[in-house]
């Protein structure tokens, strides 16, 4: 499955708010990005990230997050509801990223994220894609995982 990442407007904001995890995952925290854009006209996310949406054949289909922490890329993703345990998630994941270290020139080779500690499935896919459990709290697991760039 191939995604095509665009920045987030008012329209995919309300479609990607609208999801329903049905109690599986936490509902996504969207009111920052219509908060910016009323007052701005600049849609930022939640600890002032850049959003932007993963389309695919025109659906939006996914949701990727990026700030910039110490040099490199902190990041926060989601897919949409009727695509989570469909097997595409690592692929997600590292189309994002790759998306994102584009996105970002300049960034360094670490890229982080926090999920929540019930939250097994997603943990499964980051591991999958590499990730590595860095620290934890009762209810958060922050990972990283370094990029092994080409010379």
């Amino acid at each position: 499955m191939k995604f095509h990442f665009v920045p987030i407007s008012f329209e995919t904001a309300q479609e990607i708010e609208d999801w329903d995890y049905e109690g599986k995952f936490a509902d996504l925290y969207m009111t920052p990005y219509f908060i910016s854009g009323e007052k701005n006209g600049i849609f930022t996310g939640p600890g002032g990230c850049d959003g932007f949406v993963a389309m695919h054949e025109g659906t939006v289909s996914g949701l990727f997050e990026f700030t910039i922490v110490d040099g490199g890329l902190e990041i926060g993703l989601a897919l949409a509801p009727d695509l989570v345990g469909k097997g595409i998630g690592p692929d997600f994941v590292k189309q994002g990223i790759a998306f994102g270290l584009k996105q970002y020139e300049g960034v360094n080779d670490l890229i982080q994220l926090e999920v929540a500690a019930a939250n097994k499935p997603a943990m499964r896919v980051y591991e999958k894609v590499g990730f590595v459990k860095t620290n934890q709290s009762a209810d958060q697991i922050e990972m990283k995982l370094e990029i092994k760039r080409d010379l």
